[in-house]
């Protein structure tokens, strides 16, 4: 349990997208990486993603587990995406939770931590490393021709998402992607709205066991949403088990740690 979460891997995985692409796209996901400090596996992990080529890099939360994190943010300019890094905050990124406030989160009225993150410090540090934070907004970028829309949420765990602002500028002749910690913001995502989204928070589960599957998997669609490619109102759904754990809870079991390499491709029309 406790090696397993230091046993990180890079998964290949494929989606389809109906939208017109000039050429298949390679995106490298990031999740839940949780930077608390030195921590020499992750760094050579990252040496090892900035040898993968590819055409964007997503984050989608939890990138900071505490202040000591900060500085860790700089390995993400190993990182060398044609098309540049976005990413999206999740609670960890906001509240820097104990061992107590991990244990209670889930009970129903269970509030958020007392202890505030160092958010400025973590934006300025994510912006010093090149990556783009999207708050509850959309950037577009021209691949080689074609217009991509990358819709950022703001964390929905702990309230801070508005999907309807975040997509003021959704056109839906182009290809619309969802960047959101959370799976379940698509409870409030109509049918056909998103081509392609990325998103974490569940850590796969972290804990799985044989022929069961994740114990807790932090979402309300169900243990299946927990990991890997989904298809949900049309999108293609890329859930991923994450890098990191939290600092106090160190411990994996079939449940390795992952960075996703998605290979996104035009689905051919049928005949």
């Amino acid at each position: 349990m406790f090696y397993e979460a230091s046993r990180y891997q890079i998964n290949p995985r494929f989606a389809f997208v109906s939208k017109k692409l000039p050429r298949p796209l390679r995106i490298l996901h990031l999740s839940d990486i949780h930077f608390r400090g030195k921590d020499r596996g992750l760094e050579l992990f990252f040496e090892k993603l900035g040898k993968e080529a590819c055409d964007f890099v997503f984050i989608t939360g939890d990138i900071f587990d505490c202040s000591a994190g900060a500085s860790k943010a700089e390995l993400f300019k190993k990182l060398k995406p044609r098309y540049g890094t976005y990413a999206v905050f999740g609670n960890h990124d906001y509240y820097n939770y104990g061992p107590f406030d991990l244990v209670i989160h889930y009970s129903p009225g269970q509030g958020e931590p007392r202890r505030p993150q160092p958010t400025v410090v973590f934006e300025k540090a994510l912006e010093n490393a090149g990556v783009r934070l999207l708050r509850n907004e959309t950037v577009e970028v021209n691949v080689e021709g074609t217009s991509v829309l990358i819709h950022g949420l703001d964390d929905p765990v702990t309230g801070r998402a508005n999907v309807r602002e975040a997509m003021l500028n959704f056109k839906p002749a182009k290809l619309n992607i969802l960047l959101t910690h959370s799976i379940d913001v698509f409870l409030d995502i109509g049918e056909n709205e998103i081509d392609l989204s990325f998103s974490g928070h569940s850590h796969g589960g972290q804990v799985c066991l044989p022929g069961i599957g994740p114990i807790l998997t932090h979402t309300h669609l169900g243990r299946q949403y927990a990991e890997g490619v989904k298809i949900l109102k049309g999108a293609a759904c890329s859930i991923s088990r994450g890098i990191g754990t939290s600092r106090f809870y160190r411990i994996r079991l079939l449940c390795p740690p992952e960075a996703v390499l998605l290979a996104v491709k035009q689905k051919k029309e049928e005949i």
